[in-house]
Order: structure tokens, then sequence, then C-alpha cells
């Protein structure tokens, strides 16, 4: 079961990749005008610290490594996904600006999309 934390590795890979690069979009098309070269360096800030704390509410998957929570799917599914879907209830609830509520979501369904992906990929692999 090495390969649960190897695709959680990835997943935080990509995700941050994909979250810097849609946020930098939003940044650009949002904020007409100012300027860029000084809010990059805070946007890669910032979206490296909330993929960071996505991961960490993520990593319950590595129990999926015991056999038997892999295989009851009423387990498996909730503790795959259970930490990032977390992330965005809590993102939805807390008392933010608009802007920083949007970051916080797109960051938050990039990732849930990136580990579908993954968790797709997984489950094809292993029937």
């Amino acid at each position: 079961m090495k390969s649960l934390a190897k695709q959680l590795f990835k997943t935080f890979l990509f995700s941050l990749i994909l979250s810097i690069a849609a946020n930098s979009v939003y940044y650009a098309v949002t904020q007409k005008g100012l300027d860029y070269n000084t809010a990059l360096p805070k946007i890669f800030e910032g979206i490296a610290f909330l993929n960071i704390i996505i991961f960490v509410m993520t990593l319950p998957v590595l129990f999926l490594a015991n056999p038997l929570y892999w295989n009851n799917l009423v387990i498996r599914v909730p503790l795959y996904f259970a930490g990032s879907i977390a992330f965005m209830v809590t993102s939805f609830n807390m008392p933010l600006q608009p802007v920083e509520k949007v970051v916080y979501l797109l960051t938050g369904a990039i990732f849930i999309i990136v580990h579908s992906v993954f968790y797709y990929l997984l489950v094809k692999k292993r029937s």
C-alpha cells in the first residue's frame, strides 16, 4: 500500500500546480491594472499553505492501507474524501471576504478533482 502515500503526494503536487495557475488567472482577471509582480509571491505562498492544510486533512487516507478498510466501500469513500470535503464545508462557513472565499473554494475544488482522478485510477488498477 505504498501506492497510497505516493498517490497522496502526487495529488498534493498536481493540486498545488493547478491551484497556483487557476488562482493566478483569477487574480489577473479580477484585479486588472494592479501590479502582478508583487502579488505573485503572495499567491504562491497562500496557495501553498492552503494545499498543505488540505493535504494534512486528507492524511486519514493512509488508513486505507488496511485491506479491511479498503474492501469496505462504506468506509473507503468517506475516509478517502472526508478531509477535502471538510475543508470545503469549512470554507463555506468561514466569515471571509468574497474574494478570499473564492480562492479557498477554488483551491479546495481543484484538490478534490485531482484527488478524485487519482481515486478512480487506484480503484481501476485494483479491480
